[in-house]
């Protein structure tokens, strides 16, 4: 396949779009499920879960690389309406695709690109496709809806809605949480209430105002995370705690690894709607989302060695301190990492009080953390209850198709509103659960979030991607 390098001018016009790609990437990934990773690594150890982080990462790159070209695919189908979205007859496909190749629909109206961009570009538009202001739809529902059938695609479209609302329920709860601890507040339920709603509207009314204010708060949480982390391998140089591998427990990471590396695919169809369907932007999303999750993949690393550097596993008194002359120290029993996992705790509790114990200097690091804690999920609930609303838009899209076609502009009024209201009810939900404050809830969410991203990757997806290489669809190649 042939490499048009655009010009020096066009990529740094756009090097914004994919440092904010690539800083979603990051809040989305880089939630809270990186404060309860070492508490996984009791009984398993550093080297298992690097295995299974390493695993991860490898299966979510190559998830980027096949559902960016299924993404391509449905742009492509929904940019040349004579396909039908329904499975045609396998001898109408070359007369339906009119022997254009998607790789090969080279030529497009000058108006598509930007000043810096050549028209002699590939792209995604055929040569008769005039170029539009109205770009296709882009969305998870309407990627299930053209590749799946319809059961499967109401199935997917249900099993995403609900990992979503899930996960702003458990990011609503600590975040609040979260707030009332850092500005001593009693009750967190009077926290509740502004969390979600100040974030909420700006989810849904503020939509031009995520990205940058997300990428920001990216920024700041990353630098925060990194401090804690080098403040952790300063102790760690004279706290020397001995760290034990064992791969028969190497499952005990499982859960929370593919929650904290997985999910990536959920973010594809939202930052595709930041570029423009040509190949040297096609590109570079693909290569600032890796980067992405390669980021967060090294932050979660250096964060869980740094734990286990200081924290003990297992036993209270593995820890030898320099000053002792090589003896053993022996900390309290609710001092270790196998004590937080028994009592529901992020490693931040035992990591905190470690250092306050042993070097109270360095007790400003607890402050940072907190810090970290309720930026993170700030970013995270903000960012899920946009890619929330962004597919629940897709399903009431999808519902409108016939006034949206005729571009009535009561209809499409309408349409905005009904959007709107929608979003708005599924929030409510999330806000309405949070204010129970179910105790049970977290106990459940780990497993559950688990289960749904894996079961969306590995089942629907999974299914979206085989149907976009076989069939009618086979012969269309990708940017």
């Amino acid at each position: 396949m042939a490499v048009f390098s655009p010009s020096a001018t066009t990529f740094y016009s756009n090097i914004t779009v994919y440092l904010q790609c690539y800083f979603l990437t990051i809040a989305y990934m880089l939630g809270t499920g990186i404060l309860g990773l070492p508490v996984t690594l009791a009984r398993a150890g550093f080297t298992p879960f690097l295995f299974m982080m390493t695993i991860c990462l490898v299966a979510q790159i190559i998830s980027i690389i096949l559902i960016t070209d299924a993404i391509q695919k449905l742009v492509y189908v929904q940019l040349h309406a004579e396909i039908s979205l329904a499975d045609n007859d396998p001898t109408n496909v070359k007369e339906s695709y009119d022997g254009i190749p998607l790789a090969e629909s080279s030529v497009t109206d000058e108006s598509c690109f930007s000043d810096g961009d050549s028209a002699e570009e590939r792209s995604l538009f055929s040569k008769t496709e005039s170029s539009s202001d109205e770009m296709p739809a882009v969305n998870i529902f309407i990627l299930a809806k053209v590749f799946l059938p319809k059961i499967l695609s109401c199935a997917s479209t249900m099993n995403f809605l609900f990992y979503f609302s899930v996960a702003g329920i458990s990011y609503a709860l600590a975040g609040s949480q979260a707030y009332a601890e850092v500005f001593h507040i009693n009750s967190a339920l009077t926290v509740t209430p502004f969390f979600c709603w100040l974030l909420n509207l700006l989810a849904v009314f503020g939509r031009k105002l995520v990205s940058p204010l997300v990428s920001v708060l990216t920024l700041f949480k990353g630098s925060l995370l990194l401090v804690a982390a080098i403040i952790a391998f300063v102790v760690g140089t004279t706290v020397h705690d001995r760290i034990s591998n064992d791969f028969r427990y190497a499952g005990d990471t499982f859960m929370l690894v593919t929650v904290a590396v997985g999910g990536t695919y959920l973010t594809l169809p939202f930052l595709f709607t930041k570029i423009k369907y040509v190949e040297h932007e096609i590109r570079y999303l693909r290569i600032s989302t890796t980067f992405g999750l390669i980021t967060v993949y090294i932050l979660e690393i250096l964060w869980c060695w740094a734990t286990l550097d200081v924290v003990p596993q297992i036993d209270p008194c593995s820890v030898s301190l320099s000053q002792t002359n090589n003896g053993t120290y022996c900390l309290p029993p609710d001092y270790t990492l196998q004590s937080a996992a028994e009592n529901g705790e992020i490693s931040t509790i035992p990591f905190t009080k470690v250092i306050n114990s042993l070097y109270p200097q360095y007790s400003w690091v607890a402050t940072i953390i907190s810090l970290f804690i309720m930026v993170s999920i700030t970013v995270s609930y903000l960012f899920n209850s946009t890619i929330l609303c962004h597919t629940v838009e897709g399903v009431i899209t999808s519902w409108w198709k016939e006034s949206w076609n005729k571009c009535d502009f009561m209809e499409i009024k309408c349409q905005n509103v009904t959007s709107s209201l929608a979003n708005i009810v599924f929030l409510s939900v999330i806000f309405i659960v949070a204010m129970f404050n179910p105790k049970s809830f977290l106990e459940v969410v780990e497993k559950m979030m688990s289960l749904v991203v894996n079961f969306g990757l590995g089942f629907f997806m999974s299914i979206i991607v085989w149907k976009c290489t076989s069939g009618k669809y086979r012969d269309l190649d990708v940017l």
